[in-house]
């Protein structure tokens, strides 16, 4: 029972290690970073550790989803008589509406 005990203990404290160790290693040089040049460059306020992970995690999940800028966003187009053509297409407001939630599942 004991033997048991002070495996799950181990494991755990090896398992907590980890995920500490990762932390401190991706948000350290974002930290340090963002304490060196943003709050002479901007005047945002210095952040601690703790807010560095937190503020690097949501930008690895914005930066991580599967919007397409250039699709959404694209130049006009020309038509073959050299006159610009509507950005809707032959489609209404609500039709290309519909069509961004569609492509976009919102």
């Amino acid at each position: 029972m004991i033997k048991i005990l002070i495996s799950y203990l181990l494991a755990l404290t090896i398992i907590g290690s980890g995920v500490f160790l990762f932390c401190a290693l991706v948000s350290l040089p974002f930290w340090l970073m963002w304490n060196w040049l943003i709050p002479d460059i901007f005047g945002l306020p210095i952040i601690t550790w703790l807010q560095a992970f937190g503020l690097w995690t949501f930008i690895v999940l914005i930066r991580s989803s599967n919007f397409n800028y250039a699709k959404t966003f694209n130049p006009s187009k020309i038509s073959e008589d050299g006159t610009e053509l509507s950005p809707f297409g032959d489609n209404t407001w609500n039709q290309w509406v519909e069509q961004i939630k569609k492509n976009y599942r919102a």
